[in-house]
């Protein structure tokens, strides 16, 4: 993993704010894969206990995401490492995916749920 910081613009102040934060690499990634697949399972698990209902916008690119930085890349971006369930609906999804973040918490991941975009 390497820092990097992350900058925040305050509207009321317009003043940037640095955040530094540890980002991924493509080797943390890979060593992370079993405990990612668990929490893509998790979350599945969850969505499906929940009844697999399809309630909310369509919309594409939900899931769960972290800092990520890249081969030969200056700045980070969120990746993706966790599609959502096989739901459309964002309000699905958004309500079943607690469980696999704080699981990835445990396992000290910082990771964010991702509402995607609206289809």
């Amino acid at each position: 993993m390497k820092e990097v910081t992350q900058w925040h613009y305050q509207i009321t102040s317009g003043a940037s704010l640095g955040v530094t934060v540890m980002a991924y690499r493509d080797a943390d990634l890979e060593k992370l894969k079993p405990v990612l697949d668990n929490a893509r399972a998790m979350w599945v698990q969850t969505w499906q206990e929940q009844g697999a209902i399809d309630e909310g916008s369509c919309c594409g690119g939900k899931g769960i995401q972290v800092v990520y930085l890249g081969k030969r890349k200056r700045n980070w971006e969120y990746l993706t490492v966790i599609p959502s369930p096989p739901v459309q609906g964002n309000i699905s999804a958004q309500r079943s995916v607690q469980p696999a973040l704080d699981y990835l918490k445990s396992e000290g991941i910082d990771a964010t749920y991702y509402d995607g975009w609206l289809n």
